[in-house]
Formats: C-alpha cells, sequence, structure tokens
C-alpha cells in the first residue's frame, strides 16, 4: 500500500494537518482522544514518516518564517510577493508547518525582523527574500545557528542555501531581443543597486550591449511603477530620446509604458519596452507586455522544499530555475 500524506492522514481523522505533525513530533497541545485516533489510523495504514520528516521531529514552534525588506506600505507596489506566497505556503503545510510573514515598519529597520527571530528563536527556520549584497540581515541567523534559505543568490556569503531564477540569462534574451529589433540604444530600469537580482540582471543586459559594441545605460530605481515612469521622463526631460527600455521589473516596465504613452509615443511601434517576472497584469496591460518569465509561484515551491531539507538533513543546496522571453505587443519590429 502507498505511503499515507500528513494530509490523508489529517482528512481519515477529520483534524488538521498540523494536529497531525503534533501526533507524529509527540509534541503537546492534543487530546488524548485526538491523539488515540490520528495514532489508530497512523498503526492501521502503516505510516512511516519520511527520512525528511524524521529529520524535523526534533522542531519546536512549527514557524518558518518568510522575512522580506519592502514595509507593508510598499508590498502592495510588488506584485511578486502575492506569487510567492502561495507556492511556500503549500510545500510548508503539507508537512505541519506555518507560514508566518515578518515585515518591517520601514525600509530602514528590516534587518530587526532578523534579529528578533534569531535572538528570540521565534521560527524554526527562515527564509530571506530581497537579499542583498553582504546582506546584514544574515549574520543574526548564522550566530544564533538558525537553518536559512535566501530567495536571490546571497553574495559575500558561502554555504548558504539559496533558490533563485535565472536572472542574467533572463536579462540576455531581453536585451537580445531589443537588440534584433534594431534598438541600438537600450536603457536599462533596474531595482536597488545592492539587489542581487538586480546585480545579475544588469550584467546579463551588459553582456549582451558590450558584445553589440553598444554603451550601456543603466539607471536604479525600486522595482516600482513609479521609478520605470520617472526614469523615461527624467531621460527625455534631459534631452535623451531613448526609444528601448528593458526594466528589471513588470511594474518598472509598465511605469516607463506610460511615461511613452503620456508623451505622445506608441508602445509597441515607435518604442519598445521589455519587462521581468511576467506577473498575471503583463499580459492585460495596453499594450501587453513583452517579459521575461521568472516561475515566481515556483520560486516559492523551492524556497518551501529548500528550508525543510536544510532543517532536516543539513547541508548546503542552490536551486536555479530557469527564465523565458515572453514576446507581446508592447515590441515589435520597426519599420
Amino acid at each position: 500500500m502507498e505511503r499515507l500524506t500528513i494530509k490523508e492522514i489529517a482528512r481519515l481523522a477529520g483534524v488538521s494537518k498540523a494536529t497531525v505533525s503534533r501526533v507524529l513530533n509527540g509534541r503537546p497541545g492534543v487530546s488524548p482522544q485526538t491523539r488515540e485516533k490520528v495514532e489508530r489510523i497512523i498503526q492501521t495504514y502503516s505510516y512511516r514518516p519520511s527520512p525528511l520528516a524524521r529529520g524535523l521531529s526534533s522542531q519546536k514552534t512549527g514557524v518558518i518564517a518568510l522575512v522580506v525588506s519592502h514595509s507593508a506600505a510598499r508590498l502592495s507596489a510588488h506584485p511578486f510577493l502575492l506569487e510567492f506566497l502561495p507556492g511556500i505556503s503549500h510545500v510548508l503545510e503539507e508537512y505541519g508547518f506555518r507560514l508566518v510573514l515578518s515585515i518591517p515598519d520601514s525600509e530602514e529597520r528590516y534587518e530587526l525582523a532578523c534579529q528578533q527571530i534569531a535572538q528570540e528563536r521565534l521560527a524554526e527556520g527562515v527564509v530571506v527574500l530581497g537579499v542583498r549584497r553582504n546582506d546584514p540581515r544574515l549574520p543574526f541567523l548564522f550566530k544564533n545557528n538558525i537553518p536559512l534559505v535566501t530567495v536571490g543568490k546571497p553574495i559575500g556569503y558561502t554555504n548558504v542555501s539559496f533558490v533563485d531564477a535565472d536572472n542574467y540569462g533572463g536579462a540576455r534574451l531581453a536585451t537580445e531581443h531589443l537588440i534584433e529589433l534594431g534598438y541600438k540604444r537600450i536603457l536599462f530600469v533596474n531595482g536597488p543597486k545592492e539587489h542581487t537580482a538586480a546585480i545579475a540582471r544588469e550584467e546579463g543586459y551588459k553582456a549582451v550591449m558590450l558584445a553589440h559594441n553598444l554603451k550601456p545605460d543603466v539607471v536604479y530605481g525600486d522595482f516600482s511603477y513609479v521609478s520605470g515612469y520617472q526614469a523615461v521622463k527624467e531621460w527625455w526631460r534631459k534631452g535623451r530620446r531613448v526609444l528601448a527600455v528593458f526594466a528589471a521589473s513588470d511594474m518598472a516596465a509598465i511605469g516607463a509604458s506610460t511615461a511613452f504613452k503620456e508623451m505622445g509615443i506608441k508602445v509597441g511601434g515607435e518604442a519598445a519596452v521589455v519587462g521581468f517576472d511576467d506577473i498575471p497584469y503583463a499580459s492585460f496591460f495596453d499594450p501587453p507586455l513583452t517579459t521575461v518569465r521568472q516561475p515566481i509561484r515556483e520560486l516559492g515551491e523551492a524556497a518551501g522544499r529548500l528550508i525543510l531539507r536544510v532543517l532536516g538533513e543539513g547541508g548546503t543546496e542552490s536551486v536555479i530555475l530557469p527564465t523565458a522571453l515572453v514576446v507581446r505587443a508592447s515590441t515589435s519590429r520597426r519599420a
């Protein structure tokens, strides 16, 4: 007989997956009657925890913390998180873990979350989203031996498990696409300069531009709509009449497209704009946005699986998911 999952045991017993996990790991908080019911089902179906589950049996809180660097006020401008959360939550719930989202009060206080989690041991493991070069949050976790996974390559640190998309390769695809359309001056609207995904995307963009003997032009923002909008407006105000934009996020690309439209320049005609992410709104925008698709939900699932492996087995591992260019109407071949 195929081994039951925690989810199936919970369904048969009429309890939550968290309750089954507490029974399996011998933790309190379960009534004797419920514990007996769950144990009877386990015995009947000869349930045996997987090696991963056995490795996790010493957990205390059943909590995984997801730490982000953006304040709550700015999260609405970054749809990435809305797709990432269902992926990681689904995986953790299968093993009876709860995901707790840690959001700083302000951008300046983003280190405090990791410090509190580490010192007070509020979580069994931590996933850090939006990792930066030499990220100052990570040493708090190292010092207190908190299992850690970063979303993004943790530049400046070794022996840290991480999941990431192929940001470098995706940026190359976007830049090559614009050059193939005949554009020679391509503005790259990047995210924060120290953000590791932004670093990789900039490296990919510059590699292609230099290979074609073209001059790279980079401006830094924060992945937001406003940063893309302001970049295009500012360049044109200074007389730099750039008509091709590659933005490091879809929201910045949409902002850039809006700026062009306000100036009476047709996007997908005279101008071309490429984003990065492929958020759901990208295909509904006018014109639909050409973008580099990164598998955001799958990144969440990969992060969930990896933090569980780190908790259960230790070691260091990296997972890189592929990116792909999705061509839509915001880019077209120039006449």
